[in-house]
């Protein structure tokens, strides 16, 4: 668990030196600019559409930040020949593959933390603090979609060159943000064995409408715990599932 832990705080510093961070400046300008705009044009409750831009606008910056940084966490190692020093230390290939993934979880959380401080502000302004507290289960299951997302970044990493990873990255992305829309749309107006077949790729493909809950906390619609544990549950088990494919591959793997 250290070494894990070791390896974690270093990716996690490495992308500090980066300047990662730097994107929250740019995301403080852009939420504030688009919110204040759009509430302008558009007709209906400014605290619902500045709270709607708000959720989205982290979910997308999360998820731009997991793909473009996870994508490069192994292969940027293995380019530069930095790896072959830390893996000749007694240190596993599982521990540095799970380390790996750990130090950008811990990114995401940092990030996710000081972008609803600003959308906290942000809310203060237009007279709706007190509607932030509701927001934090929305935090939540963004940072574990998030997860996913990085975990299928860093099996891609240990695969390809970054070109081709962050296209395999965006991909099971955009597979699992319409899966359930493009099912649904599907087995309205398919034959009875095109539905189950359909139906049957449900359970194969990753399917994010488990971690959106955006609209439900934005419009008081309401949500309930079980959603909340099952989408810990299915986060949890596309993750396993990825990363000990990522250290399956990555343990058999030739490193020049």
């Amino acid at each position: 668990m250290s070494r894990i832990l070791a390896v974690a705080y270093y990716t996690f510093l490495e992308m500090i030196r980066d300047k990662v961070l730097y994107l929250l400046l740019f995301f403080a300008i852009f939420i504030i600019a688009i919110g204040i705009g759009i509430t302008q044009m558009t007709i209906g409750s400014e605290l619902d559409i500045i709270s709607d831009i708000g959720l989205g606008t982290i979910e997308i910056f999360s998820t731009v930040l997991s793909i473009f940084m996870g994508i490069s966490l192994v292969r940027k190692e293995l380019k530069e020949k930095t790896l072959h020093p830390l893996l000749a230390r007694p240190i596993s290939r599982a521990e540095y593959i799970i380390g790996k993934f750990c130090g950008m979880s811990l990114m995401i959380i940092v990030e996710i933390a000081l972008m609803a401080v600003i959308f906290a502000i942000l809310l203060f302004i237009y007279g709706g603090a007190g509607r932030f507290i509701t927001f934090i289960p929305a935090f939540y299951t963004i940072f574990l979609q998030t997860t996913t997302v990085i975990a299928a970044a860093v099996l891609c990493s240990t695969l390809t060159e970054q070109a081709v990873a962050a296209m395999l990255t965006i991909s099971f992305y955009i597979i699992g943000a319409t899966s359930y829309n493009l099912v649904y749309a599907i087995t309205k107006r398919s034959s009875e064995f095109t539905i189950k077949v359909v139906n049957a790729l449900r359970y194969i493909l990753p399917d994010f409408s488990h971690f959106n809950i955006k609209d439900n906390l934005v419009y008081s619609v309401g949500i309930d715990q079980l959603s909340i544990g099952f989408a810990t549950f299915y986060a949890l088990l596309w993750v396993a599932i990825i990363l000990s494919v990522a250290v399956a591959l990555f343990n058999v793997k030739e490193i020049h």
